[in-house]
């Protein structure tokens, strides 16, 4: 990757003598920095020096190793699994660096199964400064770490980006994983926009949505006239299905609403259409900071006026509090959910917004 350039020797015929005599002093030529990254194909054993190559040599269903920090961005459409390793040669954390300069994955067709990587340095104007998943495409993060990446100021999804479609659905499920640190104009760790996502034992920590707001109105919205792209500082469900079992939206922040988490949804006729949530486990919401309103969570129905008055009873409809019984199950594993022993705490200004309930609590801007 690090091609030397040659070095030319020049010797005068009067230097050849005192080179003889004093070769014993001379030290050997430097030896070339080892690489900084490798990938080998499990199943052929192939070795590469960019992640690229490695993916497009490939066939379905691989599984490619990474050793040390491979820098640069990768495109990925079939299902391969990218899996960190370490070893007495690269004795570092796996990892996958954009450098500032790009996005580091995108997912564009098949599954991506990721596991034992940190994810970090991507940067774009568009949405998803590390991970962008494609329409009909699908992830899996497994003890995995996205952090210290950068979506436009005017774009979704800091950490990664599940850009889904009515039609074309996406999933994203996030095990033992961490999505930190993260910023983008809105949905600073994570926008799902008609998306599944399922977050097991993961945590959504430290994002921030940055769009300083502007004109009125929903304040979130994508018209030109409603540009204040500075919600769901953690999380944005935008009409999709959000699982969270045992895992924690903490320390996130939005400049304007929807600290932790913002929530899109449509009901008719009394009939949620989209944007489910569900509490399962030891799942927090706390310590997240909006500069409006949903400090904690913030929930949003389609056609509902806003500012207030917003009904209380059908935003509360879209959340769905596990009990432990068979009737609440993970959109993505189909195991069942435990009964949510969590809470929604030490969020500003406020819990939720509108209030909600939440099985036997009521949250607004306290949670009883």
């Amino acid at each position: 990757m690090n091609p030397e350039g040659n070095r030319i020797r020049r010797l005068t015929v009067f230097a050849l003598g005192v080179a003889a005599a004093g070769a014993a002093l001379i030290p050997p030529a430097a030896v070339g920095a080892p690489p900084s990254c490798a990938i080998s194909n499990d199943r052929n054993h192939k070795g590469y020096d960019l992640l690229q190559k490695a993916v497009d040599a490939a066939k379905a269903g691989d599984t490619l190793e990474i050793k040390g920090t491979c820098v640069g961005s990768t495109s990925v459409d079939w299902d391969i699994t990218l899996k960190g390793v370490v070893n007495k040669a690269f004795p570092g954390t796996p990892t996958l660096d954009g450098n500032q300069s790009g996005r580091v994955l995108n997912v564009t067709a098949g599954k991506a199964t990721i596991r034992n990587l940190v994810i970090t340095n991507g940067r774009t104007n568009g949405d998803g400064g590390a991970i962008l998943i494609d329409a009909g495409a699908s992830a899996a993060l497994v003890d995995t770490t996205v952090r210290n990446n950068t979506a436009g100021s005017g774009s979704f999804g800091g950490g990664i980006e599940a850009a889904g479609q009515p039609l074309a659905a996406i999933d994203l499920l996030l095990i033992r994983s961490a999505v930190t640190r993260n910023s983008a104009g809105s949905s600073g760790g994570i926008d799902m926009n008609f998306a599944t996502v399922s977050l097991v034992s993961s945590s959504v920590t430290q994002n921030t949505a940055t769009h300083v707001p502007g004109s009125p109105g929903d304040g979130c919205g994508f018209a030109p006239d409603l540009l204040r792209y500075a919600c769901g500082g953690g999380i944005w469900n935008f009409n999709g299905t959000l699982s969270l079992t045992d895992s924690t939206v903490n320390a996130n922040t939005a400049l304007y609403r929807g600290g932790g988490l913002r929530t899109s949804s449509t009901i008719n006729d009394g009939h949620v259409v989209s944007g489910i949530t569900l509490l399962a486990g030891s799942t927090t919401i706390d310590a997240n900071t909006a500069g409006d309103r949903g400090g904690g969570i913030f929930a949003r129905l389609a056609g509902t006026p806003e500012p207030p008055p917003v009904i209380q009873e059908p935003a509360s409809l879209t959340f769905r509090v596990a009990d432990g019984s068979p009737s609440y199950t993970d959109p993505l594993t189909g195991s069942t959910l435990p009964a949510w022993t969590g809470s929604v705490s030490g969020n500003t200004p406020d819990q939720c917004f509108p209030v909600l309930t939440l099985g036997t609590h009521t949250c607004g801007s306290t949670f009883d």
